[in-house]
């Protein structure tokens, strides 16, 4: 890095006697061979390795100064162009990052957040329109399912399926994840069914571990794990949600609605179907005391669950 900074911090060329002299790491008696014969194999090294990962090292002469051959870095050469986002593109890199919350995911996003802001892009201010979340237990799934598919190791966890009382172990070659409509989904070929199919992230009770050695398959050519996404979406059967709804609150859940009415002392029901309820007690939640789920049974459990675990987060 020393040796970056004094090669771009002049445009002439840098002799190597001047280098040795002013670049810390170099120094050395000129005057003692075998040290000057060492910051030669150091300096032949370093420009090498600087060649190597890219950087664009000129040499030549400076006629004016120096008859000895020295170097340089073109600022225009090495410099990066102008980093450039639409509206929508830096909502969408902000939205995304602010999806993760898991310190092993959550790295990546601030390292490039803090490279956005450095080239002036505020990239909150953009995402402010954007608010995303993960769902809970969808982060803890969907970091080792990521890293299975990367290296092509299978995985085994336990699922508990919309027809399912107690969680099945299941083993799957992954091919790929995808969300859908705010839920996230994994399609893969089930070792023990002998069969595509995919999986909701949500309904992975608990860890998900890598089995077996790196490239044990391969991912078939044109897989969509977006289209099989909504294809298993589209076959859950629905559910009738029917919640209470403050006046002139909660917009979301009204603009979901199918049917308003009636208007009561303390709020508006609210009527409308849904299919997974991890995900819609979730989102009721967010509402707080703006929504009062009313039927039926197991989505007003799962809510008050949800909102439990928010209290216990912010004690």
């Amino acid at each position: 890095m020393n040796l970056v900074l004094c090669l771009l911090s002049s445009r002439r060329f840098q002799t190597a006697s001047k280098i040795a002299r002013t670049v810390p790491g170099y120094e050395h008696d000129p005057e003692d061979k075998r040290a000057h014969e060492a910051f030669q194999r150091k300096f032949e090294r370093d420009k090498a390795e600087l060649r190597r990962i890219g950087v664009p090292l000129q040499s030549g002469v400076d006629p004016y100064f120096d008859t000895e051959p020295g170097y340089r870095i073109a600022r225009s050469d090495f410099e990066l162009p102008q980093i450039e986002f639409t509206d929508a593109e830096a909502a969408a890199v902000a939205a995304a990052a602010r999806l993760w919350h898991q310190p092993e995911l959550q790295s990546g996003t601030a390292q490039a957040l803090r490279k956005l802001r450095a080239a002036g892009i505020d990239v909150e201010s953009h995402a402010a329109a954007f608010p995303v979340k993960a769902l809970p237990g969808t982060e803890a799934a969907l970091s080792p399912l990521l890293e299975a598919i990367a290296s092509r190791r299978a995985v085994a966890f336990d699922y508990l399926g919309a027809r399912d009382e107690t969680a099945q172990r299941r083993r799957l070659q992954p091919w790929g994840c995808a969300a859908w409509r705010g839920r996230w989904y994994v399609a893969g070929y089930d070792l023990d069914r002998a069969a595509q199919r995919v999986f909701r992230l949500t309904r992975i009770p608990g860890k998900v571990r890598l089995v077996g050695p790196e490239d044990a398959y391969t991912i078939p050519e044109g897989v969509d794990v977006l289209a099989f996404a909504s294809e298993a979406e589209a076959h859950q059967t629905p559910s009738r949600a029917k919640v209470l709804v403050r006046p002139r609150a909660a917009w979301g859940v009204r603009r979901r609605a199918d049917q308003i009415g009636p208007r009561r002392s303390d709020g508006d029901e609210v009527c409308f179907t849904y299919t997974d309820t991890p995900f819609t007690a979730s989102w009721l939640a967010s509402f707080g005391a703006d929504v009062l789920v009313l039927e039926p049974p197991e989505l007003v459990k799962e809510t008050i669950a949800c909102l439990q675990n928010l209290a216990e987060d912010r004690r």
